[in-house]
C-alpha cells in the first residue's frame, strides 16, 4: 500500500458524513443502513460508529465480520466503496475519543448511555471513482 494513496484518498473524504454500512446477515443476505462517519475526521483508513449493541448490525458483525462502507459526495462527483472488517468494542476510554456531543440525539446519556456500542471498520480495500479513479489495498 501506498501512504501517498490512503492520504490522497483521505483528503477527497475530508467532510464526507453519511455512508452505507453493509453487512451479510445470518441468512447470507447484504443487509445496508445508513449511518453517520462523523465527517470531520481524518481519515486513516479506520471508521467509527456508534449503535445499539442490540442492533441487527451488532448481530450480523459478531457472526461474519465483513462489511462495505459506501460513499457519496453531496457535491461534485465523487463515490467510495471502502470493503473492510468490523468489530465491536464497549471500552468506554476507547468510545471517549470518537465521542462527539450532537450524538446525544441519539443516545441521551453520551458515553454513559446503556447498552451502546462502538464499531470499529478497518479498511482492507478502498475504491473510488471521480475525477479520477484509484484503489488502495491495505494490510491486514
Amino acid at each position: 500500500m501506498s501512504k501517498r494513496d490512503l492520504s490522497a484518498i483521505a483528503r477527497k473524504m475530508r467532510g464526507l458524513d453519511l455512508c452505507m454500512l453493509t453487512t451479510v446477515s445470518s441468512y447470507g443476505r447484504l443487509a445496508s443502513r445508513p449511518m453517520s462517519n462523523n465527517g470531520e475526521v481524518e481519515y486513516d483508513g479506520t471508521s467509527y460508529f456508534f449503535t445499539w449493541a442490540d442492533s441487527r448490525m451488532v448481530h450480523d458483525i459478531q457472526h461474519n465480520h465483513h462489511v462495505q462502507l459506501s460513499f457519496r459526495a453531496d457535491k461534485g462527483f465523487l463515490f467510495v466503496a471502502v470493503q473492510g472488517e468490523a468489530r465491536v468494542l464497549t471500552d468506554r476510554r476507547v468510545m471517549k475519543d470518537h465521542w462527539h456531543e450532537e450524538l446525544r440525539q441519539w443516545f441521551k446519556d453520551g458515553l454513559d448511555t446503556e447498552g451502546m456500542v462502538m464499531l470499529v471498520v478497518d479498511a482492507r480495500r478502498i475504491q473510488w471513482w471521480g475525477e479520477e479513479d484509484g484503489e488502495v489495498e491495505l494490510e491486514s
